[in-house]
């Protein structure tokens, strides 16, 4: 389980069963501050503690895989990404959405590792939502990559100045794969970006 994705879990399993950090420290044998850094991905559980969390999740219906939220105003450009994100080597869960703003409430509610947003959306473009996204959620951002159709050399070099990632439409599956497994193996120091 990836770092950021541990974070999720062990926040989910607590709200689930209504434990404070010092009560799933507790019953899992470690320190408030073990969990606490667990929770804020400053830390990753070791392997027995991780197959512990791992097995608490699957009672409870927590998925571990991971999540990816898409944001497109195009009906079908999200359908599409549903399939190549359900097809994908990396077991990965998907959400999308055609508004911007709910788009932003959804990173909130279901916490992606992964952020698709389409670059040219009207009234608030991809590149609004990510700022917008950086001051609410500075820190727990999740690995951002813009996606376009356009071929104009500014929109790239808007993407790499913001330091994010950007996809060219139309998408392959391989390139999908290669994206969720980056992000699957990030190591924790690493940034929400990966390589272009």
């Amino acid at each position: 389980m990836e770092i950021a994705r541990t974070s999720r879990v062990v926040s989910a399993i607590r709200r689930k069963v209504g434990l404070s950090q010092e009560a799933l420290a507790h019953e899992l044998g470690v320190s408030f501050a073990t969990v606490n850094a667990w929770e804020r991905g400053r830390s990753k559980p070791h392997r027995s503690h991780l197959d512990v969390i791992h097995r608490m999740a699957e009672e409870l219906g927590i998925r571990t895989d991971l999540m990816v939220l898409a944001i497109d105003d195009d009906p079908t450009a999200c359908a599409i990404i549903e399939g190549l994100v359900a097809g994908a080597s990396v077991p990965a869960s998907i959400e999308t959405t055609t508004n911007p703003n709910m788009g932003l409430i959804l990173c909130g509610a279901i916490d992606p590792d992964i952020l698709l947003i389409d670059v040219m959306m009207p009234k608030i473009d991809g590149f609004e939502v990510a700022r917008q996204l950086a001051q609410i959620r500075a820190d727990r951002m999740p690995t951002i990559v813009f996606v376009t159709a356009s071929s104009d050399p500014a929109v790239a070099q808007r993407a790499k100045d913001s330091g994010h990632a950007i996809l060219v439409k139309p998408m392959r599956q391989e390139v999908i794969d290669a994206l969720l497994e980056a992000v699957a193996n990030r190591e924790p120091s690493s940034s929400g970006s990966v390589s272009r």
